[in-house]
């Protein structure tokens, strides 16, 4: 039988299918052995389902460039135990801890067992584990889902919505029994998911912004506060900027989002040739290195440059990267699209 490796445990490329993470002609050809699983795996439509995307892994301090995990942070006084709790909660809710020295994704139990949280939080985590592993109907005994448990008021309403947001910010619903992601219509058929939580999710009021960025003690939502870190250059990591008082913090606003968001382009290199792709998407995209990121927006922001312009910077470095395509950059289609999560727009 064909597997892939999922989140907790082995996932069949029939549960794949089922999901509608691939369609029945890739189905067959794995069946005919034409690709294989890896190559599968290593589909971003795929392994975003598969594996997720990144979570908020760690703390970058910003005087020191030093990166640490969040509970040495909240151990040096550097984030509050709230604010660390939440944030470690929203990882082992979405798949895994990680260390973020080590590159490591753990389980909660091997995350204490190697010092990387401490035991007095370890309950806590164990129970938003529960939002990947599955929740157990005391009526039924069969395993239920986040959303599914947050109806049936097995878990706190604020904290089940603050988790269910950081799994849709990651990648997408977590369906516990075949342990993977799946598409938010195939969430809203197996009751994982519903429209009235689509709505709450999608235009969040300061009750469901269960984050907080410390730097600004704004109340945010997953998504938001997950835009404001930066990626580590040697793990890929996405870490969260502690500055000092007085240090310029660098993040993008939502209007500046928006804008990148909307501005589209069909010419892209790599593994963006030939597919529509936002402005937002490729300067988070492995091509872009962030100081080149910072600057570009930095000179946006403050209308020394036009979107145009960034736009053929972007192109310019996505072609020498790749060295796969030539791209002319002379127009620039833009449409305006709706901020949407990650996890719910399709790619």
């Amino acid at each position: 039988m064909t597997t892939f490796r999922g989140i907790k445990k082995q996932v069949t490329a029939q549960n794949l299918l089922e999901s509608k993470i691939i369609d029945q002609k890739l189905f067959e050809d794995l069946s005919l052995g034409k690709v294989t699983v890896d190559q599968v795996s290593n589909m971003d439509s795929v392994r975003k389902y598969l594996q997720g995307t990144d979570c908020i892994a760690g703390v970058f301090v910003q005087s020191t460039k030093q990166t640490m995990s969040i509970y040495e942070a909240k151990s040096k006084g550097l984030l509050t135990p709230g604010t660390s709790l939440v944030l470690l909660e929203a990882q082992a809710a979405t798949g895994f801890m990680v260390d973020p020295l080590n590159n490591k994704k753990l389980s909660v139990e091997e995350a204490v067992s190697q010092g990387v949280v401490g035991t007095e939080w370890k309950n806590k985590l164990l129970s938003a584990e529960k939002a990947v592993t599955g929740y157990t109907d005391p009526h039924t005994g069969n395993t239920i889902s986040l959303f599914q448990a947050l109806k049936k008021d097995l878990i706190v309403k604020d904290h089940g919505i603050r988790l269910l947001e950081a799994q849709i910010a990651t990648g997408g619903i977590i369906d516990p029994v075949y342990s993977h992601r799946v598409p938010v219509e195939v969430a809203y058929q197996r009751g994982y998911f519903d429209k009235e939580m689509n709505q709450i999710l999608s235009d969040p009021s300061d009750d469901t912004k269960g984050f907080f960025d410390p730097n600004t003690q704004e109340n945010l939502t997953y998504l938001q506060l997950l835009d404001r870190c930066v990626r580590d250059p040697r793990t890929g990591l996405r870490l969260l900027v502690i500055v000092k008082k007085g240090e310029f913090y660098f993040y993008i606003d939502e209007h500046t989002k928006r804008v990148l968001q909307s501005t589209i382009t069909y010419k892209a290199g790599g593994k963006f040739q030939g597919k529509e792709v936002s402005l937002w998407d490729l300067i988070y995209s492995e091509y872009i290195e962030e100081e080149i990121k910072r600057d570009l927006v930095q000179r946006l922001k403050s209308g020394t440059i036009t979107i145009d312009y960034f736009l053929e910077q972007i192109l310019m470095i996505v072609q020498q990267k790749t060295s796969s395509v030539t791209v002319t950059t002379t127009t620039t289609t833009t449409t305006t699209k709706c901020p949407t999560f990650h996890g719910i727009k399709s790619k």
